[in-house]
């Protein structure tokens, strides 16, 4: 059996007590992950092998089998994941959730429902970047622990966006961010019937289907998403039984659009918690409206609320709306702007766990991946929560010339790579004294360098 870091112990033994993993297919898990943590640079199958050196056992065919053929439900994993996620959080707190699309680029010709998409990371207002891969949805939780300056978004849930085109080359039905978001949701319901959640994204996410996904379960979901300058907007109807065909008027007369509408509001300024967990004074109007889907023919009762330009900021006049009309203006705008820590992880999840250097190119490979790094980004939190408090606090990537007084998630991977070095990679080697007869500052020196995690 491969050793286990005790501070992964409560996670490994939620995932045997699951049931995820067969008995052989465990221990290589562990082992790969182990390996997936530890090394730098591409996250390859071998790479990882390479890492863990003669720690691992068997043939290495066996962890490439892990992504390709072995059988388990990334399902199952992902409810053993949430669970240890969410008990972070107060047991009464709302679910603070954040969910957003991420490229991960592919190249050659055989990978599996590959297609053109459009990468945020790289594009900007004036340029538009394409790049070949696959288009992901990860929903992660917003969670703030001692030592944090900022909440981290901890992906918990990662789907995979299909367009028509592709589903039909593929033989799978066409999903969109949207259709994910909802799905997302609905799983996240039936693991924790007890919870309430606010769901936070963008213009793709949180659609007008998603507004009526969390009206119809207004008793524990509730969403924010970014408005349209020129949404159709309508009062409430004066007399809603005098519908002209009967049945029940929907909306009443036709509103001026937001963009029109917002020089008509009075004006509030007020400080929030803006980007970067700082504090600014914006000035913003507000208006409690009827929101109106011409496709679907649908009406949802939104609070929708405009931050007017502002040259300091270098801000252009944005709309967001939420689908209970009772919150406060101010808290839908804070809470948009804590949507950023997703993008945070996923540059983070690039540049320290190895995103997008992966080589697999077959199905069951395409459809694991992914999913496993960006929860690898969890686990390592995780992993660092359970550290005694010494280690956790422990300010790895700071310098002379450029000083930190809060944990960074790649402090926290430091940690967490010292610990396995110490604990397991070389903790077989302690009966013969490998580690432990070397010098005190040589020792610290080199579970640094072998620890860094940038």
């Amino acid at each position: 059996m491969f050793s286990v870091s005790p501070a992964a112990e409560s996670l490994i033994a939620a995932i045997e007590t699951a049931g995820v993993f067969s008995r052989p297919t465990l221990p290589r898990f562990v082992a790969l992950m182990t390996g997936m943590i530890v090394s730098m640079g591409r996250r390859t199958v071998s790479h990882a092998l390479v890492a863990i050196g003669r720690i691992r056992e068997g043939h290495w065919s066996n962890y490439h089998r892990l992504y390709s053929s072995a059988k388990y439900s990334l399902w199952a994993l992902a409810a053993v994941l949430v669970r240890q996620v969410i008990a972070l959080l107060p047991a009464d707190a709302v679910v603070e959730l954040v969910a957003d699309d991420t490229v991960d680029g592919k190249d050659g010709e055989q990978v599996w429902a590959k297609s053109a998409h459009r990468d945020p990371t790289r594009s900007t207002r004036a340029r538009t970047t394409i790049r070949y891969g696959h288009k992901w949805l990860a929903m992660c939780v917003l969670v703030r622990l001692e030592g944090w300056e900022r909440p981290w978004a901890l992906p918990i849930l990662c789907g995979l966006c299909i367009a028509p085109r592709i589903a039909a080359q593929v033989g799978r039905r066409p999903k969109t961010p949207s259709q994910l978001a909802r799905q997302m949701l609905a799983r996240l319901m039936r693991w924790f019937p007890k919870r309430k959640f606010i769901l936070t994204g963008d213009y793709q996410v949180v659609t007008h289907r998603t507004v009526c996904f969390a009206q119809r379960h207004a008793d524990r979901v509730t969403v924010i998403g970014h408005l349209r300058g020129d949404a159709g907007l309508y009062a409430p109807p004066k007399n809603p039984r005098a519908a002209a065909r009967g049945g029940t008027r929907k909306k009443g007369r036709k509103l001026p659009s937001p963009k029109k509408r917002m020089a008509e509001l009075q004006v509030v300024k007020q400080k929030v918690a803006w980007y970067g967990a700082s504090q600014h004074e914006v000035r913003y109007v507000t208006e409690e409206s009827l929101w109106y889907d011409k496709h679907g023919n649908s009406v949802t009762p939104i609070r929708w609320a405009c931050v007017l330009a502002d040259e300091q900021l270098e801000l252009e006049d944005t709309f967001f709306f939420c689908s209970d009309v009772s919150m406060d203006a101010a808290k839908i705008i804070e809470q948009y702007a804590r949507r950023w820590n997703i993008e945070v992880t996923f540059e983070e999840s690039r540049a320290l766990l190895g995103l997008e250097t992966t080589r697999h190119w077959c199905k069951q490979s395409v459809l694991r991946v992914t999913p496993i790094l960006l929860g690898l980004f969890s686990a390592v939190a995780l992993m660092w929560h359970n550290l005694p408090k010494a280690r956790r606090q422990v300010v790895a990537t700071a310098t002379p010339c450029y000083p930190k007084t809060h944990v960074t998630f790649a402090d926290a991977l430091a940690a967490v790579r010292r610990e396995l070095w110490e604990e397991v990679l070389l903790g077989h080697s302690r009966k013969s004294g490998c580690l432990t007869s070397l010098p005190r500052d040589l020792r610290k020196t080199l579970l640094w360098h072998l620890s860094a995690a940038a």
